[in-house]
């Protein structure tokens, strides 16, 4: 029976999603059935039961809009100048009062002069010119824009409130555990601007003592100031190439929370007690004065230890490799080792390159990422232990069956049906990837796996981490940058006041990072399309990842850039998919298209207002 109920819609890619705040339920609704609405606004839904316990949302009028005023880029259709606010918005906006002369591909700032609710236009004015579309920050203004980062909630801080931060400094040293003798570094990229977390370690006859020493953000932010509550609202830092949005004040996340080099901190420490082959032997959390003695870069340290230094500095990045190499290889047993590494965008690039490029994977990222884990780890272990249960986890769950099973025929694909898995275990996956020799591909493929996963997600209850192999894990590390971490430091100190308090503070968490997540996809969508723009008459190298009956789904491998390929611009044929749906079969010259081969193709046609790109098949790529 059909039932309806209102909410506030989140817009993600094609459609939006809502919450039935009397069930808890969340309903995906694409936008052929948004009505009109927008990123914001409150609706009405409605939904109705398919049958097989499948229900379909759809939104059946806008009770309010969210706002009246929005970041957009222009575009020209039908001789009507429009303001585009992302792809596939369903309410379209066409200007009507121009008085500051902008014109196709500008970002400007709009007014809505006339919903027009029963009409799919409606009207507005340009209130301002923000970007011409020559400007080289233009998809950064425009990507800001649309997630509104410029209107996160700030605080002021005055002279008066610097003193008083710097007093905290000053007068929490006396009743900390003194640490300022231990040798301690910090490892982060060239361009880290705030440093959360610093490492120590001593060798003993019989194992290791491990330190790891994370800003103490709570010491300065309490619950419920001011700042503290800017910074639930905004949920973590958003980091770009133009500009970074912090989380908290640039007076603690640059200067007094941050682990400088030479200057005393206060720390929340993780002291780790580990045998000769790193197996737990105890640990203890406690308030520290730090001193970090030396800032490596990623480069930096891992030249060190690709050269075989020697030295103080040296002697104890060679520890930390050696004991980190036994946490990784114990870790891998259980969890995943997916061989997809993030890009990154150079604004200075030269005209011919590509301006966005892999992270390069430098040794020394090992040794601060199972630092890391094992801290987050060991922080949830002690939150259990300590609050009845009740906390903040970093939750991932099992992948759906049907995904579940999807990976298993991608694996059983490659495999040539030989993989014949009852459950899919990440040494599986591992496995697998390890035999993929091309790397394009292998790196393709594990961004696949990603996409088929479930979201890691924050929770007041934990049920474990899928991808890491953990019983327990929380977000312990990053404080600075991320509310989640700020708030599981307070439960560590008992110093949350209600259970209530984490349970809201957990929907910031979680919004916060989503939206990060969002901001960061559409900002090297934009790049990426532009790279491909001046390169239509190349040959580019792409990988399957999808096969429909109509196109193939196609990741070019060089920007990540997903667009499709029309079964029309394949061979001439007449083209079945396979009874997995990981092939498409041609039926006369027995071409095969599967998922995970690699093909090389060319730029058809770019949207770059629906931010969609369509490729020609040139040849498939045999190895």
């Amino acid at each position: 029976m059909p039932s309806s109920f209102s909410s506030k819609i989140e817009i993600i890619n094609r459609g939006g999603f809502v919450t039935n705040k009397y069930s808890a339920k969340r309903y995906y609704i694409s936008h052929v059935y948004l009505k009109g609405a927008l990123d914001g606004d409150t609706v009405r839904v409605g939904i109705t039961d398919t049958g097989h316990d499948q229900t379909k949302a759809k939104v059946e009028s806008v009770i309010n809009r969210g706002n009246v005023t929005f970041i957009a880029k222009l575009f020209n259709k039908k001789n009507n100048l429009k303001a585009s606010l992302y792809p596939y918005q369903s309410k379209s906006i066409t200007i009507k009062q121009n008085d500051v002369n902008a014109s196709a591909g500008d970002i400007v700032k709009i007014k809505i002069s006339d919903w027009r609710e029963n009409h799919k236009t409606a009207y507005a004015k340009i209130v301002s010119l923000i970007s011409r579309k020559e400007s080289i920050d233009n998809d950064f203004l425009f990507v800001t824009g649309r997630y509104r980062l410029n209107d996160l909630a700030k605080v002021t801080i005055n002279e008066e409130e610097r003193n008083k931060y710097k007093s905290v400094l000053k007068n929490n040293q006396i009743k900390r555990i003194d640490l300022t003798n231990l040798m301690t570094i910090t490892i982060d990229p060239d361009d880290a601007g705030d440093f959360d977390d610093a490492i120590s370690i001593i060798e003993k006859e019989k194992g290791y003592d491990l330190f790891i020493h994370i800003a103490d953000v709570s010491a300065y932010v309490k619950e419920n100031d001011l700042v503290d509550i800017a910074a639930k609202n905004r949920g973590n830092s958003y980091y770009f190439p133009e500009k970074v949005f912090h989380m908290l004040p640039k007076i603690l996340s640059t200067d007094l929370c941050s682990l400088l080099p030479n200057k005393k901190r206060l720390a929340l420490t993780l002291k780790i007690e580990l045998d000769e082959k790193c197996a737990i032997i105890d640990y203890s959390f406690f308030e520290s004065i730090i001193k970090s003695n030396k800032r490596f870069t990623y480069s930096e340290a891992s030249d060190i230890l690709n050269k075989s230094q020697t030295g103080t500095y040296a002697n104890s990045l060679h520890i930390f490799d050696r004991l980190t190499d036994i946490l990784k290889n114990k870790r891998l047993d259980n969890s995943l080792n997916l061989d997809n590494r993030e890009l990154v965008y150079s604004p200075n690039h030269s005209s011919n390159k590509n301006p966005l490029t892999r992270k390069k994977w430098e040794r020394s990222h090992k040794i601060i990422e199972e630092c890391m884990l094992i801290a987050n780890k060991i922080a949830a272990r002690k939150i259990i232990s300590i609050n009845n249960g009740l906390g903040l986890y970093r939750n991932h769950d099992l992948p759906s069956l049907k995904n579940e099973n999807y990976i298993k025929d991608v694996i059983a694909k490659f495999s040539k049906g030989k993989a014949n898995l009852k459950r899919l275990e990440a040494r599986a996956i591992n496995r697998f990837l390890r035999k993929i020799d091309n790397a394009n591909s292998r790196n393709i493929l594990s961004l696949l796996f990603i996409r088929k996963m479930k979201n890691a997600l924050y929770s007041s209850k934990n049920i474990g981490h899928y991808g890491l192999g953990f019983d327990q894990y929380t977000h312990f590390t990053s404080p600075i940058r991320r509310y989640s971490d700020l708030l599981v430091h307070r439960l560590l100190k008992k110093e949350i006041k209600k259970g209530s308090d984490v349970l809201e503070s957990i929907d910031f968490c979680n919004f916060g990072e989503r939206k990060a997540k969002l901001a960061y996809r559409d900002y090297f969508k934009l790049k990426g399309l532009r790279w491909l723009r001046t390169m239509v008459d190349k040959t580019l190298s792409g990988v399957i990842i999808n096969v429909k009956p109509t196109h193939l789904v196609v990741c070019e491998t060089s920007t990540e850039v997903i667009g499709n390929v029309h079964a029309k611009r394949l061979p001439k044929d007449v083209y079945t998919l396979a009874s997995n749906k990981l092939t498409m079969l041609g039926k006369y010259s027995k071409s095969k298209f599967g998922v995970g081969e690699q093909i090389s193709i060319k730029v058809n046609q770019i949207d770059m207002v629906n931010q969609d790109i369509e490729f020609e098949f040139i040849d498939l790529i045999h190895k």
